[in-house]
């Protein structure tokens, strides 16, 4: 039996959190039949709320289990670590271009919790190949979590877009204080 799109975008999320198909179902609330079915190509037309959970437990939207992430066109809807992983480079840099200072943040942010989770992972990991597969994702990661950052910090250094409305200062803005946490 053939693996359908949704089976192959869910094995491929969920082999780079380096998760089993028993931990995911255990994660989403579902049964580990249902994962396996799905991503063996059994379950062709998954209910939609099977799915929901499954991406909420790998921490994606539901839509990338339907379409393949981002394609060719520029910068995806919304950045997020599984896109980041799983671009190229060039498609990657591209999205970062054409990103909102929001988004790099919030990427940014998911970024170094995965860094620290990898981190953490490694400390437990059992031999050498185990360590080796870990080390290359960490320095992915790290890699780029640096282009995020220069994102981010070249669109700090741009000057405000001109705008008919209000305008609103924008935070890391040199004239805008920042704010208090």
């Amino acid at each position: 039996m053939e693996r359908s799109a949704v089976g192959r975008h869910l094995a491929e999320v969920r082999e780079r959190r380096m998760w089993t198909q028993v931990r995911l179902a255990r994660e989403a609330g579902v049964s580990p039949t249902t994962v396996s079915g799905i991503e063996s190509g059994r379950i062709s037309r998954p209910h939609f709320g099977t799915l929901r959970k499954l991406a909420g437990a790998l921490g994606v939207e539901p839509e990338r289990l339907l379409s393949s992430s981002g394609g060719r066109g520029g910068a995806p809807s919304r950045l997020s670590l599984e896109w980041s992983m799983s671009s190229g480079e060039e498609e990657f840099e591209r999205g970062l271009e054409g990103a909102s200072i929001e988004g790099l943040s919030s990427l940014s942010g998911e970024l170094d919790e995965e860094e620290s989770r990898l981190r953490r992972l490694y400390g437990e990991a059992r031999g050498s190949e185990q360590r080796r597969l870990i080390m290359s994702m960490i320095r992915q990661v790290a890699a780029n979590s640096g282009s995020v950052e220069a994102s981010i910090a070249t669109h700090k250094d741009k000057p405000p877009a001109k705008s008919s409305q209000h305008h609103s200062p924008q935070v890391g803005h040199p004239d805008t204080p920042e704010p208090l946490t």
